[in-house]
């Protein structure tokens, strides 16, 4: 091999010693300019700004990737109340003429709302509508106008809403407490139309009840003190005259995505992403019912504001309306107790927001219709032995109770069973 000669060794070295005095340089200058960095008030909230816009939408892609199903249920939900809403704007509203009922024995208001104008005088079937999360009929969500838009009530037939005690502009008298599961006052407006007596006739031949959400959980929970449980020897059958009370008029009960336990349902919420923490949103709108009903007031033991505005507001505002109810009897009675003295868990009155359905009931007289990807109630929440107990459609689309707008099918085979004739027993 030929040596190399001197020269070349002299360049190599120029050209390495020229290399590092360059990386010195810009080492120097980048350190110059770091010292002399000054971040101004608006570049500083413009990075810190994209670097929380970068967090949120890198964990809503996360979750978009692991719980797709959640995303389109939810913004097939979202785009039915959208198309409601929308047509509320250009004047398609429902009217409704509000009457205040009072209960017969505990003396506290609930509301029904009728439809204006009114429906034929002559009608044969009613319809209650229960709304669910203490809403209105006309609450933003929606799903009230849908059902009635689907066309599963027919012209010549009746219909309203009903609205629980505290709820529909119906405001506290006395009391402070009842569970989103108690029938006692859909029980009186069935009494006071006397379809639950043997004596007086009804004015209608048949009546359906169709609760939505938790609204389903009491529609359910009014089915089993009114309806016959099913025998052995006639699971096979749908029978007329099922009523316990005797009463000629039909009772039927439809429950639209209700929960079987409103405290698992919520915790089970608690437990999810950030971006899907519906418990926030609904917890503001209990306290906003509680506000108008005037509960907030008659409640001077529970937290007055939704701080946290989480599951555990609702539970300790209800920990603190069951108490002040317990004291208020116990005070009617001559017997003064400190509300604080009462106050029990959550727990110690569960059954009166959960459903305990135990005894099989007919096909034709009670249905329920679950969505598999209701991103409110998660199906792993549901209690097995409550859905062994009537008759259960799973139908997809709509999210939560939105459904009669997604499926249109589904709106065909609910009037389909509807207009199913009874066998003679």
């Amino acid at each position: 091999l030929k040596p190399v000669s001197p020269p070349c060794h002299l360049g190599c070295v120029l050209l390495w010693v020229k290399r590092e005095a360059m990386d010195l340089t810009r080492a120097k200058n980048s350190f110059d300019r770091l010292r002399n960095f000054r971040l101004s008030p608006q570049g500083f909230w413009r990075s810190l700004l994209s670097l929380l816009l970068a967090a949120c939408i890198s964990r809503y892609l996360r979750s978009l990737a692991r719980s797709f199903w959640w995303h389109r249920s939810m913004a097939s939900m979202l785009f039915g109340s959208t198309v409601v809403n929308l047509r509320r704007l250009l004047g398609q509203r429902q009217r409704y003429r509000i009457e205040i009922h009072q209960h017969r024995e505990k003396k506290e208001e609930y509301a029904v709302w009728w439809p204006e104008p009114p429906r034929a005088p002559s009608a044969s079937r009613l319809w209650i509508l229960v709304p669910g999360g203490m809403s209105d009929a006309d609450s933003i969500a929606g799903y009230i106008d849908e059902f009635l838009q689907s066309n599963v009530i027919a012209p010549s037939e009746d219909w309203c809403v009903f609205h629980n005690a505290g709820t529909g502009t119906a405001r506290w008298q006395h009391g402070t407490f009842t569970g989103l599961s108690d029938p006692t006052f859909l029980l009186d407006f069935l009494q006071g139309l006397n379809a639950m007596d043997s004596q007086n006739s009804c004015r209608y031949r048949e009546i359906i009840t169709v609760g939505f959400s938790v609204g389903g959980m009491l529609a359910l929970a009014t089915a089993s003190k009114v309806v016959k449980p099913m025998s052995g020897k006639d699971k096979s059958l749908v029978h007329v005259n099922r009523s316990l009370s005797g009463s000629p008029c039909r009772l039927r009960f439809v429950s639209v995505h209700s929960p079987d336990c409103v405290r698992t349902t919520f915790e089970a919420m608690t437990k999810w992403a950030f971006c899907a923490r519906l418990d926030i949103p609904l917890t503001l709108h209990f306290w906003a019912v509680n506000l108008r009903s005037g509960l907030l007031f008659k409640c001077p033991g529970g937290p007055w504001f939704p701080w946290p505005p989480t599951w555990s507001y609702m539970r300790r505002f209800t920990e603190a309306a069951w108490a002040q109810n317990e004291a208020l009897k116990l005070e009617a009675e001559g017997n003064a107790v400190s509300v604080e003295e009462l106050k029990k868990p959550f727990e110690h009155f569960d059954d009166s927001f959960a459903l305990r359905l135990r005894k099989v009931l007919p096909a034709g007289e009670v249905l329920r219709i679950q969505n598999p990807e209701d991103p409110v109630v998660d199906q792993t929440t549901l209690d097995s032995k409550c859905l062994r107990c009537c008759d259960i459609w799973w139908v997809r689309g709509g999210g939560h109770v939105m459904c009669f707008g997604a499926s249109k099918d589904l709106a065909r085979r609910l009037r389909k069973w509807v207009d199913c004739k009874p066998a003679a027993i």
